[in-house]
């Protein structure tokens, strides 16, 4: 069972624990507001990038295709030559999005909020454990 000292001690914290965590509180949704604004642009650009490829890659695509047609038409070996063409694109294609996915996957949003947070945790738990007698 505790004794009154202990419980009296662990109260007189308090204050200097919610004041510490508040001034922390604030820095950190500092810290994330430039953080979310550096996400913001990452994702934006992003995204971007990804339009450009993706309207680029198929207006080239469909010349291609429309070369090759034109290109072999007269030949016997005219659906090798678009069959050729279609394992090409699609495996542009397959390699670009897993491209993508691997950089969306390997993406951690807020890295030093989340850090900072850990840190405030450790610190408001070592404040509010009762030192060992």
């Amino acid at each position: 069972m505790p004794s009154a000292s202990s419980i009296f001690s662990g109260v007189t914290r308090i204050p200097s624990s919610a004041a510490a965590m508040l001034r922390g509180l604030d820095h950190r949704a500092e810290l994330a507001t430039l953080e979310l604004g550096e996400a913001r642009e990452h994702a934006t650009g992003i995204a971007a990038l990804f339009l450009i490829s993706a309207v680029a890659a198929l207006l080239t695509g469909f010349a291609v295709n429309l070369f090759i047609a034109a290109l072999w038409w007269d030949t016997p070996h005219r659906l090798l030559a678009v069959g050729a063409a279609i394992a090409v694109q699609g495996a542009l294609a397959a390699g670009a999005a897993g491209a993508c996915l691997r950089r969306a996957r390997s993406w951690r949003p807020l890295p030093e909020t989340i850090d900072q947070f850990k840190k405030d945790s450790q610190c408001l738990h070592e404040l509010l454990t009762p030192p060992p007698r």
